[in-house]
């Protein structure tokens, strides 16, 4: 991950769930998210997904949506409104060779 203060970069990659956002990213609020299939050949099936702190409960944003190579998915606006000290933004590949680019402005 890398901070340029108004942005966020993730590389992602395999099957393991990746926490994005937190309490401790409340500065950096998300106004888009951009996830870019990467992958050279593959359809990168993608869960974005909110993780209540209270109870840890997983609300999905999207589940198991399919972005073929080469192809940038992008959440604007409500899509992306969440408050930050109730829930940790997460992603989730579905496959463990899926590669994909996330950016959080």
């Amino acid at each position: 991950m890398a901070d340029k203060t108004n942005f966020l970069i993730f590389n992602i990659s395999g099957s393991t769930a990746v926490k994005l956002l937190d309490q401790a990213d409340y500065h950096n609020v998300a106004n888009s998210i951009s996830i870019a299939n990467i992958h050279t050949t593959d359809i990168a099936a993608v869960d974005l997904y909110l993780k209540k702190i209270s109870d840890s409960t997983d609300d999905y944003i999207m589940k198991n949506v399919k972005i073929p190579f080469g192809v940038t998915l992008m959440l604007e606006g409500d899509e992306c409104d969440f408050p930050l000290d109730e829930y940790k933004l997460y992603i989730k590949l579905a496959g463990g060779s899926s590669t994909v680019d996330v950016i959080i402005r």
